[in-house]
């Protein structure tokens, strides 16, 4: 797609699942990609593999919740690429008790990686999309966040709340050339899925590149597309329109 050549994009949770597919597409489309996450091993294995096929990979180990590490990576990404036109919110924990059993690290946890760090990565990256004149952001929410699921209360406030985030950047942004858009995926075979259902049949659920080439297919969008949600609950995406 030549929409996407040359351009640069931060993943975070690049290192496998839907993160990594995403990463994988971006760079088979010509753009530069920078894999985050906290594990060093799983992004740096990715990097290379995206290398080995002629792509252009970064990896950079970062805890999206932790400002200092967040610019570390955007700054790291301007050094090496020249500058970031797409951030794609990927990385995120989950909580699996019921809320008179969630403590206040469980639901710290999940709260910091899913909400603070999306508001951090984007913050921190807009600047350099704004000063681009063209820019997508692109984050990775789910059907929890618009159905509740018991055992899952801080993951679905989470996830609601990058929705609503979503929703009112996309708003902000309106004729600047950047547009945010969400993805609500519903149960998707990654390890995280199988980590709280050790019982399920992988094949059985949405696969990671069929979300990966949703975010792609997004970012790729014009700036007046009137989408600015999908949703994915059986491997076929569902449009919804801005509710502007």
């Amino acid at each position: 797609m030549a929409a996407l050549q040359g351009r640069t994009a931060i993943i975070t949770g690049g290192g496998r699942g839907i993160g990594l597919h995403t990463a994988q597409l971006l760079a088979e489309q010509g753009c530069s990609v920078v894999l985050a996450a906290r594990g060093e091993t799983e992004i740096r294995a990715a990097a290379e593999a995206i290398h080995r096929t002629g792509g252009r990979a970064l990896p950079v180990c970062c805890d999206v919740a932790v400002e200092r590490e967040v610019r570390s990576l955007v700054d790291a990404t301007v050094e090496q690429f020249g500058g970031i036109n797409i951030v794609i919110n990927n990385a995120g924990g989950v909580c699996r008790e019921l809320l008179v059993d969630t403590s206040v690290e469980q639901w710290d946890h999940v709260l910091q990686s899913q909400v603070r760090g999306t508001f951090l990565v984007t913050r921190l990256a807009l600047p350099h999309l704004l000063a681009a004149g063209w820019g997508r952001v692109l984050t990775v929410s789910s059907m929890a966040g618009k159905i509740g699921v018991a055992r899952r209360v801080a993951y679905c406030t989470a996830k609601w709340g990058q929705i609503g985030f979503t929703e009112a950047l996309d708003e902000e942004l309106q004729g600047t050339g950047v547009r945010a858009h969400v993805v609500c995926p519903g149960p998707v075979a990654t390890r995280m899925r199988a980590e709280g259902y050790p019982n399920e049949v992988p094949e059985s659920l949405i696969q990671p590149e069929t979300v990966a080439r949703q975010i792609v297919s997004l970012i790729t969008l014009p700036e007046t597309a009137y989408i600015r949600e999908v949703c994915i609950r059986t491997g076929l995406p569902t449009r919804y329109k801005d509710t502007s």
